[in-house]
């Protein structure tokens, strides 16, 4: 008679992710859950509820942890992907006057200024940074995100910001509206008047902008 124990399949049990956040913390050199909330000025309670599993993490608390401990937000709240954080990105460009992209070239192609980590959850994407105050309410220094794959002018570009590529012209950061004459686009600014029936090699939607 064959025993019903043997039967079964010997899988692990599936981390929670409390298990996965008190893994970061030692991973990360701190030995106590008091310890993590002290460096993270956090009362240690609320820290300790979300590591013993009492309360549930939240995307806002485990985005904390996540940047706090340098793993992955996806790692730490579902257990998919790999524990680290993802790759930096390059900084390739500058963004000045007139919302103008002025390219890098005095790094090696690839590489840029600089490595930046990427918007949670965002991968193959490229970044700049804001030289000037042309892009108010956007400070110096900001950066600002989109896909380092183009191809035409996507549909959920229109009313949104982007970077966009001038037919033998700048690239730019405007907000995308449908042009007067078909295959033309307008372009908004902030703090430019409009570019009207304008031809676009392509345009990027902006994924992020954040302070440096």
């Amino acid at each position: 008679m064959t025993n019903s124990a043997s039967l079964r399949a010997p899988f692990p049990s599936m981390e929670s992710p409390a298990e996965r956040l008190k893994k970061a913390r030692k991973a990360a050199g701190y030995e106590t859950p008091t310890e993590a909330a002290r460096a993270m000025d956090m009362p240690p309670p609320t820290y300790l509820g979300h590591e013993n599993g009492t309360t549930g993490l939240r995307r806002g608390a485990a985005i904390r942890y996540a940047k706090k401990f340098g793993v992955s937000i996806d790692w730490l709240l579902t257990g998919s992907g790999n524990q680290g954080r993802p790759a930096k990105i390059p900084v390739i460009c500058y963004i000045g006057a007139g919302a103008e992209v002025h390219p890098i070239d005095d790094h090696p192609k690839g590489q840029g200024i600089e490595l930046v980590d990427p918007p949670q959850g965002v991968t193959g994407c490229v970044a700049a940074i804001i030289r000037g105050d042309s892009m108010h309410p956007l400070k110096d220094g900001w950066l600002i995100f989109w896909s380092k794959d183009q191809d035409g002018v996507p549909d959920n570009c229109l009313g949104h910001l982007c970077v966009v590529q001038v037919k033998d012209g700048p690239t730019m950061v405007k907000e995308v509206r449908r042009g007067t004459r078909k295959g033309l686009y307008t372009l908004l600014s902030w703090n430019a008047p409009a570019r009207e029936n304008v031809r676009l090699e392509w345009a990027s939607l902006v994924i992020d902008i954040r302070p440096r």
